[in-house]
């Protein structure tokens, strides 16, 4: 099952959601702030984190724009005793999944912590995903790229190689080594390639 991680400064929130969350199967782990949170977690595994907004310190939204700039495939459910629509809406543009209100309704956060599963698995995977690309696309030479970047544009061999000063056959070269470097057959794999990776 996936760490499931609670951060909210008051220790009577941590033992009931604590309390209720065994009761539904899951063993979390309690931190009564955002730095202790940070020393203690791998950011960089899966996970999800259930956030209380109002911490000193750095609170749950400074923490959650943390996560976010630094990829982290933690799903986030952020937590308020006083919350109000606009708090909501950032929170979900910053990248949350949902915004729940104290006391804590326990079917709506069972069907948000199942969400919440898939959401960290699927961070992880689009991870793995985007390094191996970074991976791929460190192997092009400076020519290979370009080359790739006007064959992205839908451009025809002879207009590349007229742009690029070349050979139409040196040009196919480069093509080929492109192909053979990003793993893929066709420009149509390449474009899905590095269409999906920019999501």
């Amino acid at each position: 099952m996936t760490q499931l991680y609670l951060v909210d400064d008051d220790q009577a929130v941590l033992d009931s959601l604590t309390w209720m969350l065994n009761g539904l199967g899951y063993q979390p782990q309690g931190f009564l702030s955002a730095d202790n949170f940070l020393k203690q977690v791998d950011i960089h595994s899966e996970g999800i984190a259930i956030l209380d907004v109002q911490m000193p310190g750095m609170d749950g939204s400074a923490l959650l724009s943390h996560l976010t700039k630094s990829q982290s495939p933690i799903a986030v459910i952020m937590l308020s005793g006083h919350g109000n629509i606009a708090m909501a809406v950032q929170a979900i543009q910053k990248g949350a999944l949902d915004f729940l209100e104290k006391p804590v309704d326990g079917d709506k956060l069972v069907n948000l912590l199942e969400q919440a599963n898939l959401q960290t698995k699927l961070n992880v995977q689009r991870k793995t995903e985007r390094d191996l690309l970074s991976c791929k696309l460190a192997t092009l030479t400076a020519r290979e790229l370009e080359v790739m970047e006007k064959v992205l544009e839908g451009k025809l061999n002879k207009v590349i190689a007229a742009e690029l000063n070349i050979a139409q056959r040196t040009l196919e070269l480069h093509r080929q080594k492109v192909m053979q470097k990003m793993q893929v057959s066709n420009v149509a794999e390449l474009a899905f390639l590095m269409g999906k990776n920019v999501e």
